[in-house]
């Protein structure tokens, strides 16, 4: 068994005292210095050594952090309509507007029907082909790389490839000189929103520091390319003929603009591209590096894509076969869930158990320290795929694993993400052992995602059975 603890299910009794434990830090900064040493390490130790429930004290910000799985249950669906957006989302608005990501209430629910559409089951299958075509188009640019001996920087490789699969599926386009200029946008942009939520004390944007100026320049450019392909798009509709039915994502979003300004559709676009691309390429980074230390794992996801797709790419009817690769995929996920944490803010007061919440209190609900919890799961600082083996446990307790968050808000790309991961995984290893390039001090950089913060491999071509 891979978790420690029974059941959650059921009412929520006892799990924690009425006050939860309380850290407050240093006069004034409260616990700001040591977060920002290492985010990553600080809220991991205070899962494991503080119990369910622990308040701390960030500056002039409280929050409760929420470390039970029957808590973080509470408040993703038992109660989930009084726990809002938190105010630290604020950093995240200059970037993603009133998308999806950020939206509340009505708004979010009219943008979620309207993109669902584009993930039911009979349109995953339809990008299966788009999504080979991509990572075929990969496959065949690293060909120079193995013939040079040239290493590979994954991070880069992976967003360009989830940029392109999610343009070819759900915008219709084909990526072309894009990448490289979006990808260091993104990065920037990123980097300055996570400075911030930790910094109450940060200085205002509108202030000319060079990282202001730069943070500019980098929304102009995600702004001119989200713009363009809104452009472009108007431009194919009026040469269509009446009779001729798209219907991608993008299409549906401008259908169902309804009085909403093209600043507002820049922003559903975006939080889709940010959501669609980023975590997953984050993903597929961890998936190489955790397989490059651990070939025993590398071994049995070749033999298993060699066996069940025999040398070809993987069709969607493929994917039930791809059962270790699945493991593997969601081990990775437990030990750096790309998005790696969030908050919430209470609306009204409210009770957990036997934990009182006032109105107003930041609720926080981190993946990458529940995820790690001891009391939760066995060994968990190790890689075990065979955790979430469905023959020999029961890896899936929500609450516990929610890298896809989870309740009414869970990611609407959750079945996109693990197909585009899968086919891509299992094209990967029958061309290409991914090696680790040594002398590396790969750690993960906690922005909003969680990236390596560097993964050069070299591509070795794997030799015919």
């Amino acid at each position: 068994m891979s978790l420690v603890f029974d059941q959650i299910a059921g009412p929520l009794h006892g799990t924690q005292d009425a006050a939860p434990a309380k850290l407050k830090g240093l006069p004034l900064v409260g616990l700001l210095p040591e977060l920002r040493r290492d985010p990553l390490r600080f809220f991991t130790r205070v899962a494991r050594d503080h119990g369910g429930a622990v308040e701390l004290h960030f500056g002039p910000d409280r929050v409760l952090m929420l470390n039970d799985p029957a808590m973080v249950r509470h408040v993703l669906q038992d109660n989930r309509l009084n726990y809002e957006k938190s105010k630290f989302y604020d950093m995240m608005r200059p970037v993603l507007g009133e998308g999806i990501f950020l939206a509340e209430g009505d708004e979010w629910l009219s943008q979620r029907k309207t993109a669902t559409r584009s993930f039911q089951g009979c349109q995953l299958r339809r990008m299966t082909r788009d999504m080979q075509d991509a990572v075929d188009d990969m496959l065949g640019r690293w060909q120079v790389n193995v013939a040079q001996q040239k290493p590979l920087d994954m991070v880069p490789e992976m967003m360009r490839l989830t940029l392109d699969i999610l343009l070819r599926t759900l915008f219709s386009v084909r990526l072309e000189g894009e990448h490289e200029a979006v990808f260091s946008a993104m990065t920037r942009v990123l980097r300055d929103a996570e400075r911030r939520i930790w910094s109450p004390f940060g200085l205002p944007r509108w202030l000319p520091t060079a990282n202001n100026r730069a943070v500019r320049r980098a929304l102009r450019t995600l702004d001119d390319f989200v713009y363009g392909l809104i452009e472009r798009r108007r431009s194919e509709a009026a040469a269509r003929s009446d009779d001729e039915d798209a219907g991608d994502l993008l299409d549906l979003l401008m259908a169902n603009q309804n009085g909403r300004s093209d600043k507002q559709l820049r922003d559903q676009i975006l939080s889709m591209i940010l959501a669609g691309h980023e975590t997953t390429a984050n993903a597929l980074a961890w998936c190489w590096y955790m397989l490059s230390l651990h070939p025993e794992s590398l071994r049995r996801v070749r033999g298993e894509a060699q066996t069940v797709l025999g040398g070809r790419g993987a069709d969607f009817a493929d994917l039930a076969g791809l059962t270790y690769t699945r493991c593997v995929f969601d081990e990775v996920l437990r030990l750096y869930p790309p998005l790696w944490t969030f908050s919430r803010v209470a609306v009204a007061d409210d009770q957990i158990g036997d934990l009182k919440v006032e109105a107003g209190t930041n609720v926080m609900l981190n993946m990458f320290a529940v995820h790690r919890r001891p009391a939760l799961w066995e060994n968990p600082e190790g890689f075990d795929p065979s955790r979430f083996d469905p023959e020999t446990g029961d890896p899936r307790r929500r609450f516990a694993y929610f890298p896809f968050s989870d309740g009414p808000r869970t990611c609407l790309g959750e079945r996109f993400a693990v197909l585009e991961s899968m086919i891509a995984i299992s094209a990967v290893v029958q061309r290409f052992d991914l090696q680790l390039v040594p002398g590396q001090d790969v750690k993960p950089e906690p922005m909003i995602t969680l990236r390596p913060s560097g993964l050069m491999m070299q591509p070795v071509a794997v030799a015919k059975a």
